[in-house]
């Protein structure tokens, strides 16, 4: 079981145009992380869902989807939990669920990372 994240953040001011920076240290609960959470830290900056500007009006990448995706960005970079990818986007796409984004939308998000996360999965 998961527990969608409150994630508060402020506009980044180092020179990056529309990221965003979390301002509390936040709890993050997961299964995939034997002690079932793990943190992100003060100062992490994300961009939300990396989606270009002209398919906001299809997938907007504020909003609902938000704290998810600072989430899976976090994941990502840093992957805490020891997670495989797939086990990573999964965790990602019951976030999505949880937070009320439209079925759909969800779906076509997580589609598009699973194609193309391997090119930012560190």
């Amino acid at each position: 079981m998961t527990l969608y994240p409150d994630i508060r953040v402020r506009k980044y001011q180092g020179g990056k145009p529309d990221w965003w920076e979390v301002t509390d240290r936040v709890k993050v609960r997961c299964a995939l992380h034997p002690y079932g959470r793990f943190f992100i830290p003060y100062g992490y900056t994300s961009d939300f869902a990396s989606v270009p500007q002209v398919f906001w009006w299809l997938v907007p990448p504020h909003g609902r989807t938000a704290p998810a995706c600072v989430v899976h960005d976090y994941l990502y970079e840093h992957n805490p939990v020891k997670a495989t990818r797939k086990e990573v986007d999964r965790f990602w796409l019951e976030l999505l669920k949880q937070s009320g984004v439209p079925t759909w939308q969800v779906w076509t998000m997580y589609l598009y990372v699973r194609a193309l996360g391997w090119y930012t999965w560190k």
